[in-house]
């Protein structure tokens, strides 16, 4: 959960990106309870490699107890394969440097593959990584009991700051119970808000729905997994999600009901202090208009007090499997492999091993697309520069001052919640804070002592900086992916959705949101791409437009639906109203299918036949149009006619401009 953006403009997405939301100030100062701990731990036991300890800290927390402790057993997991790996490979290939060399390949190759090719993702790429890492120590370090006296310790350095983190999470984490709870009273109160006019509720419904109702309720599913709350209650959570997701945006396009505005407000007080239902309270609808939602609302109460049994879990039309076919995810391992080859050459070859960070920051800001690659680079080489300074700062100024262990600990905890606070920011400047960290903790945190040594902080920021600068070359000139093509995917998915959603079966409006807002995530990145990518994009130049006409679309079927769904809808109406109001649906949902392919697959062949597909939607307008001007003009069914007619309308001009501009 971040911060709603209110303003534009570089300093005013960081000033937004800066200020604090419900959640923040207490995940920032676990992390940095989390770092003292570590320190503590690292400096009392003379466990090596602190700043790396404190920085698996910011790599493995998240906003919610449940998912903490799983992604800190992941990697404990991860490492320990990683290093048992390198252990016995190391012994029949530690006297073999081109065999070490061999085997470094393959699993840098392996790990970046299965990192994007599976759901893995992180895990594969820290085991690629660790792996890999361990390979090279021999150069450095060329007596094998040494060594793996070395690695053992390694072990020590990530299981021992994952433990603390479990620790706290168990102790003190977010409930991740009482979080999709909250999570859900939020969108309940905010589609009351709605439903009462008042100003600024349809920004902040914006914002709530562009989070997925799958991510949201995760946390649910995790924490019954270990014992936070039942596996009933996680099943009726995950439940109500897509639909009170499903509520607000019918709220968007609803009118005003002060009646039912009041009921929602007292659902979400009873959902937030999980309290029950009482048995004879219902939620009423002032008009039929906004009855759709008091009955969505009231299947929202039924199933948190058990009365509604749990829907069927939901079929998700599997993607077909390229995990081994797409030539893409080969490209992504072997760039990366480039990299960690061309730093590992630069700091071996001049017996550099204190700038080795060049080779580690090559597995950790690789991303699919170019966009996305230079995004994180650049914001791992500010957080560098800023986490430098104030390491720097420190060593200079405040090192020759300090007396005792205290002192440091405060140091690293004013520093570490410095950045924190950066990091438990949204995706566009997370990544900056963990470098901060990275940065800062390796000027501080030299050894078992004060750090006064400024060289060995520069060395190792320099790695990053040579690290950050390789990645961009390759990158930029080695098959360069640009964000067209997630952009181009994320906005189909949209545009599907939208189709889904307009037939009488159709799926959730609540899934297209989250879609757009991930398509204008990767538009916005491509201005850090090179100019001939975007310029080889048919997509980008239009992707605004058609993100603009969708999120109008989106209002425009939500409004459809209620309509559909009002008591009485065309009751009375002829027979061949009705089916023309069925052939103008059916159009139109055809005209949208169409318009995803051709997002997709932006060829002539496919413009055409959007072109074609609108003209016959128009053709089936017009139809019903003519029903509606023959229709009699005090027939209780000519209003609901006459809205439905004026909504396709609206709907179909809003994307015939999106298609002239394709």
């Amino acid at each position: 959960m971040t911060a709603t953006r209110t303003r534009y403009g570089l300093t005013a997405l960081l000033l937004d990106e800066l200020r604090p939301y419900e959640g923040r100030l207490g995940a920032s100062l676990r992390m940095a309870l989390c770092c003292v701990l570590v320190v503590v731990l690292a400096m009392s036991q003379q466990v090596p490699e602190a700043a790396l300890s404190c920085y698996l800290i910011f790599f493995a927390s998240r906003d919610n107890a449940a998912s903490g402790i799983l992604i800190a057993i992941a990697l404990i997991i991860a490492a320990s394969v990683g290093i048992l790996l390198g252990l016995v490979f190391l012994q029949f290939a530690a006297d073999e440097p081109m065999l070490r060399l061999g085997l470094m390949a393959a699993f840098t190759f392996g790990g970046m593959y299965f990192s994007v090719a599976t759901r893995a993702g992180p895990i594969a790429a820290t085991v690629g990584f660790v792996f890999a890492f361990v390979m090279t120590l021999y150069d450095f370090v060329p007596i094998p009991e040494l060594l793996s006296r070395g690695l053992s310790w390694m072990w020590v350095v990530v299981f021992f700051p994952m433990a603390v983190l479990i620790l706290v999470n168990a102790l003190i984490g977010p409930n991740p119970a009482t979080l999709v709870r909250k999570s859900i009273g939020k969108r309940l109160r905010a589609s009351a808000a709605l439903l009462r006019g008042e100003a600024g509720a349809d920004a902040e419904a914006q914002e709530l729905l562009e989070e997925p109702a799958s991510e949201l309720a995760s946390p649910a599913r995790l924490g019954a997994l270990f014992g936070f709350h039942s596996k009933a209650e996680a099943q009726r959570l995950g439940a109500m999600m897509p639909e009170v997701q499903a509520l607000l945006v019918e709220a968007l396009a609803a009118g005003e009901d002060r009646t039912l505005a009041q009921g929602l407000d007292r659902l979400a007080r009873t959902i937030e202090e999980r309290r029950d239902v009482d048995p004879g309270w219902r939620l009423s609808a002032a008009s039929g208009g906004t009855a759709p939602l008091a009955k969505r609302a009231e299947n929202l109460a039924g199933l948190w007090s058990g009365r509604v049994p749990l829907p069927p879990p939901e079929k998700v039309a599997a993607e077909p499997a390229d995990t081994f076919t797409n030539p893409a995810y080969m490209q992504f391992a072997l760039k990366t492999m480039l990299a960690v080859f061309i730093t590992y050459g630069i700091y071996t070859a001049r017996n550099w091993f204190e700038i080795h960070t060049a080779m580690i920051t090559c597995f950790y800001v690789a991303l699919g697309s170019t966009g996305e690659t230079l995004h994180k680079a650049a914001l791992r080489i500010a957080g560098c520069i800023i986490g430098a300074a104030m390491g720097i700062a420190s060593i200079v100024f405040l090192m020759p001052h300090m007396t005792d262990i205290g002192h440091l600990l405060l140091l690293v905890a004013a520093g570490s919640f410095i950045a924190a606070w950066v990091a438990n920011g949204s995706s566009l400047v997370q990544y900056m804070g963990w470098q901060m960290a990275l940065a800062f903790f390796l000027c501080v945190l030299q050894g078992f002592g004060p750090a006064f040594d400024i060289d060995v902080a520069t060395n190792r920021i320099l790695g990053i900086l040579i690290g950050n600068v390789v990645v961009t070359v390759v990158f930029l000139w080695l098959w360069p992916v640009s964000v067209s093509a997630g952009t181009a995917l994320h906005l189909g998915r949209a545009v599907r959705g939208l189709a889904d959603a307009l037939r009488r079966a159709g799926g959730n409006l609540a899934s297209i949101l989250p879609e757009l807002d991930a398509a204008r995530r990767l538009a916005r990145l491509s201005a850090f791409e090179a100019s001939r990518l975007r310029v080889r994009s048919p997509l980008l130049p239009h992707a605004k437009t058609i993100m603009a006409a969708s999120e109008e679309a989106t209002s425009g079927i939500a409004r459809l639906r209620l309509l559909r769904d009002r008591p009485r809808y065309l009751f009375g109406a002829p027979r061949c109203v009705k089916a023309a109001t069925l052939a103008q649906e059916a159009s139109a949902a055809r005209f949208l299918d169409d318009a995803a392919w051709a997002i997709l697959a932006p060829e002539p062949e496919a413009m055409t036949m959007l072109d074609q597909s609108l003209s016959r939607s128009f053709d089936t307008l017009a139809r019903l149009e003519r029903q509606l001007a023959h229709a009699p003009r005090r027939a209780s069914w000519r209003r609901d006619l006459e809205a439905t007619a004026r909504s396709y309308r609206d709907l179909l001009e809003g994307f015939s401009l999106t298609v002239g501009a394709l």
